[in-house]
């Protein structure tokens, strides 16, 4: 325990100046983080796309070999369509206007895989040696292969076209002969539309370089009906009665295939086509590169798909291919995309840049809030010593209006009165030594002296404080300084408020000199009927308002401020107050000042 308590105690610094770290860089960490999640959001988006650009490749090269396939089929039945109908409309054809019609054809292009296209008559029992000899006697071989005895039916090829050796060594031959080609011909016979036998060897032309002139190859032999005109088809019985022969079509499976593989598939795709629903139980008809994958690595490759497909018109159920498309090694690299790789890695390379940049920021938001708090403490420190100066200010205000007062009433009521005294006492002397002319020249300068100071003694008690305001008060001062400066045509009325007589000197003279000035502008300016003061004292805000409202033409906005302004505005702040000066939405200007006071009381509990 105490080894632990030991680690514990080395390592608790350490733990604690991390915790610190991380509650500094709190945001940059969160930055880190969420770019760092965005970036990895932003890799597996771009790796989707990626893989769903290429699944979409892959996906519409299948769609188009199979829809490449589909439209070759519908080709091939719409030319066995076109032979049946040249059979009604001729009635009867001749090999050269047989193999005019499918010279006609687009072999090389939509009929690609067409190995050859042929009309197989129907013969019936006692017809047999009668068309075997009708054809030797045209050159032509009779009806084979040779049957061992009587059968319902023969349908021995009459002519087929294009020409050339595999497709002219099956005219004559009964496919009729064949049970599994029997059976699709009696159930064509019966629906009355085409049907193809199961994977067989059609014969066709060997290669150039072979030995044989002919080879057989992988493909499918397709029956369609051919009836009589005239003879009613609604039924099976009919339609057995009415028949006329078979337009024959046999495919060869590898060009059909090869060719649509050829034109529209991806070179990198292993293409396979299954003869029956399944893959691992049907006959492999085609393979494009020659290397069986189904079964084997398709589940390895980054795209395998199945498709089942049933050529619509032609091929119908139970005959269905099963299509096999795997991706190859060279699809696969061509697939790669290091695109990826570098959105991660721009990304991780943006996060630490936005990492580093909130770090800088944090830390100088960090230094900026150290300063903000030492500013702010020197912001509180100035307005205490402002709001100290305002005080100083305004007791020194208060305080020289108080001794301005108390002067001139020791002025008014002591030195005046003994100077007038004086003056008396010098004036009864000059009679008392009216015999004395030295004398009496004396006394009479003494006089003049006399009377000289107690005129300066007025001057200078008028100089320090309005008398009016010791005489009357202030609403009496204003009323009687309302009568001096009310000119004809201009009626000037004073509120009468609650009593004032206790305010300071100096409130009383600021409100005192701001109504002489505001009353002088409108003398002056204003071109006023009408003027109106109003005091109202709020002794729980202690502050005195001051109002002085015309209904003259009013102050523009934009006047500069006068030397009378300026001196309102000076005597409202040596107190502590405001003072506003704006014209009135009906006309005239609006002189308002709030001049706040304290009481004696006031002053004494702010000193405590």
């Amino acid at each position: 325990m105490d080894r632990l308590n030991a680690v514990w105690t080395a390592l608790r610094p350490g733990f604690a100046r991390a915790g610190r770290h991380l509650r500094r860089g709190a945001a940059a960490y969160a930055v880190l983080v969420i770019s760092l999640l965005t970036a990895l959001a932003s890799w597996n988006y771009v790796r989707q796309s990626v893989e769903a650009q290429n699944r979409a490749q892959f996906d519409e090269a299948t769609q188009a070999t199979k829809s490449a396939i589909y439209r070759r089929v519908i080709a091939y039945r719409d030319a066995m369509y076109g032979a049946r109908g040249l059979l009604h409309v001729s009635g009867s054809i001749e090999q050269d206007e047989w193999s005019d019609y499918v010279d006609s054809m687009p072999l090389e292009t939509h009929l690609e895989g067409l190995q050859a296209l042929g009309f197989a008559k129907y013969v019936k029992p006692g017809q047999r040696e009668s068309y075997s000899r009708a054809a030797r006697k045209e050159g032509m071989p009779g009806l084979w292969p040779e049957s061992d005895g009587e059968r319902s039916a023969y349908f021995p090829i009459e002519f087929v076209a294009p020409s050339n050796e595999a497709n002219r060594r099956m005219i004559g031959y009964d496919a009729y002969s064949d049970p599994a080609h029997r059976s699709v011909m009696d159930r064509a016979r019966d629906i009355g539309s085409p049907q193809a036998t199961k994977m067989d060897y059609v014969l066709t032309d060997a290669p150039s370089r072979a030995e044989a002139d002919i080879t057989l190859r992988k493909g499918y032999v397709v029956y369609l009906p051919v009836y009589q005109e005239d003879e009613p088809k609604g039924t099976v019985a009919e339609r057995r009665r009415a028949l006329r022969g078979f337009v024959v079509g046999t495919l060869r499976a590898h060009r059909l295939f090869a060719h649509a593989y050829g034109k529209t598939f991806h070179p990198a795709i292993d293409f396979e086509v299954y003869d029956g629903k399944a893959v691992a139980s049907s006959s492999l008809l085609y393979d494009n590169n020659d290397v069986k994958n189904a079964g084997d690595t398709g589940d390895t490759a980054l795209f395998t798909e199945r498709r089942a497909m049933q050529a619509a018109g032609i091929i119908i159920q139970p005959r269905r291919w099963a299509l096999f498309f795997t991706t190859l090694p060279k699809f696969e690299e061509g697939a790669k995309s290091n695109l990826p790789t570098f959105v991660f890695g721009s990304g991780v390379a943006v996060s630490l840049l936005l990492f580093g940049i909130t770090w800088m920021l944090v830390r100088s938001r960090s230094r900026a809030l150290h300063a903000s708090e030492d500013l702010k403490e020197a912001n509180r420190e100035l307005e205490e010593a402002n709001t100290e100066l305002q005080r100083s200010r305004e007791s020194l205000v208060t305080a020289r209006e108080e001794e301005r007062r108390r002067l001139r009433r020791d002025l008014h009521d002591g030195v005046g009165p003994q100077l007038a005294a004086l003056t008396l006492e010098l004036e009864t002397a000059s009679d008392i030594v009216s015999d004395y002319p030295e004398a009496s020249v004396l006394v009479a300068k003494l006089s003049e002296r006399a009377r000289e100071i107690v005129s300066d003694v007025r001057y200078s008690v008028h100089a320090l404080r309005p008398p009016a305001l010791d005489e009357l008060g202030l609403v009496g001062a204003l009323r009687e300084g309302a009568l001096q400066y009310g000119p004809p045509g201009l009626r000037i009325s004073v509120d009468n408020p609650q009593e004032l007589s206790h305010l300071p000197a100096a409130v009383e003279v600021a409100c005192y000199r701001i109504a002489q000035e505001a009353l002088a502008n409108v003398v002056r300016h204003a071109s006023a009927s009408h003027c109106s003061i109003h005091i109202r004292l709020d002794e729980e805000a202690r502050v005195l308002s001051l109002e002085v409202e015309d209904d003259g033409r009013g102050i523009r906005e934009d006047v500069r401020a006068g030397v009378g302004k300026i001196s309102m505005r000076e005597r409202t702040e040596e107190l502590g107050g405001s003072c506003t000066v704006r014209p009135l939405a009906g006309g005239g200007t609006l002189v308002r000042a709030l001049l706040p006071f304290q009481t004696a009381r006031d002053t004494h509990r702010r000193e405590e």
